[in-house]
């Protein structure tokens, strides 16, 4: 039920980019917007694939009902820090008639699983301070937080 995706795959996963955005853009109007085409969504997938992203689905008759999107983050060693390979988690949705069932949970193991045999060291994800699920989501898998990060917005001038 879980596979990585492939360019095949982006037209289904661009729906489901879809429900993310808008759920952002309702919580963050400042920063997104739900605009894009589905040209534009589609546009984005490729280029993360293109680019080195990973994408895992939860398919169900072979239709993506969510999605992991994840990239790897090389830190090399500094006077300061050990060398690191993370794997950064960037997305995760499940379409919201399939929620309560699992399947992000499922995703995040896979992920984590894959990122384990292919060396990394951990994982990070950087979460909106409105996304009380998903950071309950991130905590039952383990996630503890590490760096906080504050934000002022400016008024134009």
């Amino acid at each position: 039920m879980i596979a990585p995706c492939t360019t095949s795959d982006i037209p289904a996963l661009a729906a489901l980019l879809r429900g993310l955005q808008a759920h952002h853009a309702v919580h963050l109007p400042q920063r997104f917007h739900d605009r894009a085409t589905e040209d534009d969504l589609r546009d984005v997938l490729h280029d993360a694939l293109s680019e080195g992203a990973e994408l895992l689905a939860y398919r169900v008759e072979g239709v993506p009902r969510g999605y992991l999107m994840w990239r790897w983050r090389e830190r090399p060693a500094s006077a300061l820090e050990h060398p690191a390979r993370l794997a950064q988690l960037d997305h995760i949705w499940t379409d919201p008639s399939w929620r309560r069932r699992g399947i992000a949970r499922r995703l995040i193991a896979a992920f984590e699983a894959r990122a384990a045999r292919s060396g990394a060291t951990g994982w990070i994800v950087a979460l909106h301070s409105f996304n009380a699920a998903s950071r309950g989501l991130m905590a039952g898998a383990g996630a503890q937080p590490s760096v906080e990060v504050l934000e002022k917005r400016l008024a134009p001038v």
